[in-house]
C-alpha cells in the first residue's frame, strides 16, 4: 500500500511538473524603440530591427502553444515595416511560422477571441513602440486588453513590447511603473547575451531608448542602461506576466532529471519493501 501511495504521488509530481511547463509563456519587454532605430539589406536586419529578429527568435523557441502565427498589434508605417522586417529574416518562417498585421480597429474581437486571428488560435504579439516610431501604438489603446494580455501569455503564448507607455502593464502590476529615461546606450547583460545570441551593445545603441522599468521583482534584466544601469530590457521565460516563473519553470532537461530522481525514489522505496 505503501508503494503504491509513494508511486502515484511520484507521478502526479511528475505530472504537475509538465502542466507547469504546458501551460507558461515567455515574454520580453523593452524601454527601447528598435523599430525606431534599425533598418535592413537585402539579406538581413541591422541595429534595432535585428534586435527586434532576435527577440522573436527567442520568444518562438520557448512558447507553448501550436499556433504559429505572429500579430503585430496595430502597427503601421515604419513600425509596421519594422515588425515586418523583424519576422521576415527570422528563422521563423522557416519553421512554420506566418505574420499577420492586425489594425487596431480589430482589437475588440482580437482581444475578445472571437475575430479570424484571435489570442485562441495565434502564439506570439508584437507591441511597437507607440508615439515613439511612426505608425506606432500607444500602450493605452491596450489597457482595456490587459488581463486578456495577461491570460495569452499564461496560457503558453509568447510577448514582445517595446516603449509604448506601458500603461497596460501598469494596469496589471502597479508595483511595476516604466518611468520615462532618455539616453544612448545599452549593455546585454550574461542573460541577455544568451537569450539573444549574435545580438551586439551597438546594435541595440544606434538610437535613444526611452523608458525604464522600476518595481520588476524577480523578473530577470536582459539589458540595462549603460550610464543609469537601470532595467531596460527584462523578459521571463515562464508563468506569465503578472506571475512570472522564468527563473524557477523547470527547462525541458531539468524536469527530466526529476522524473528519473522521483523514478529511483521509487525504486529505492520498492528495494526497502521488498528487503523487510
Amino acid at each position: 500500500m505503501k508503494l503504491k501511495l509513494f508511486s502515484t504521488i511520484a507521478a502526479a509530481a511528475s505530472t504537475a511538473l509538465f502542466s507547469i511547463s504546458a501551460y507558461a509563456g515567455p515574454f520580453i519587454l523593452s524601454g527601447t524603440d528598435a523599430d525606431d532605430h534599425g533598418s535592413a539589406t537585402g539579406s538581413a536586419n541591422l541595429d534595432g530591427w535585428l534586435y527586434m529578429q532576435k527577440a522573436l527568435e527567442n520568444l518562438a523557441s520557448a512558447v507553448t502553444v501550436t499556433n504559429k502565427v505572429v500579430v503585430s498589434l496595430g502597427s503601421t508605417s515604419t513600425a509596421g515595416s519594422a515588425a515586418s522586417s523583424a519576422f521576415n529574416f527570422s528563422s521563423l518562417g522557416g519553421s512554420g511560422w506566418t505574420f499577420v498585421s492586425l489594425s487596431t480597429g480589430n482589437f475588440g474581437t482580437f482581444f475578445g477571441g472571437t475575430g479570424l486571428y484571435n489570442v485562441n488560435n495565434v502564439g506570439l504579439l508584437m507591441m511597437d513602440s507607440g508615439n515613439n516610431v511612426i505608425g506606432g501604438v500607444d500602450g493605452s489603446s491596450f489597457t482595456a486588453y490587459a488581463a486578456a494580455i495577461n491570460n495569452f501569455v499564461g496560457s503558453g503564448g509568447g510577448l514582445f513590447s517595446q516603449a509604448n507607455g506601458y500603461q497596460w502593464l501598469t494596469a496589471l502590476l502597479p508595483s511595476v511603473t516604466a518611468p520615462g529615461e532618455s539616453d544612448t546606450g545599452i549593455s546585454l547583460t550574461a542573460a541577455g547575451n544568451a537569450a539573444f545570441p549574435g545580438l551586439t551593445n551597438s546594435d541595440l545603441s544606434a538610437g535613444p531608448y526611452h523608458q525604464r522599468f522600476e518595481g520588476y521583482g524577480a523578473i530577470p534584466v536582459l539589458g540595462i542602461g549603460t550610464a543609469s544601469q537601470s532595467a531596460i530590457i527584462i523578459g521571463a521565460s515562464g508563468g506569465s506576466i503578472t506571475n512570472p516563473t522564468g527563473s524557477t519553470v523547470p527547462e525541458p532537461e531539468s524536469v527530466a532529471l526529476i522524473g528519473l530522481g522521483l523514478a529511483a525514489l521509487v525504486a529505492s522505496r520498492r528495494r526497502k519493501i521488498m528487503v523487510s
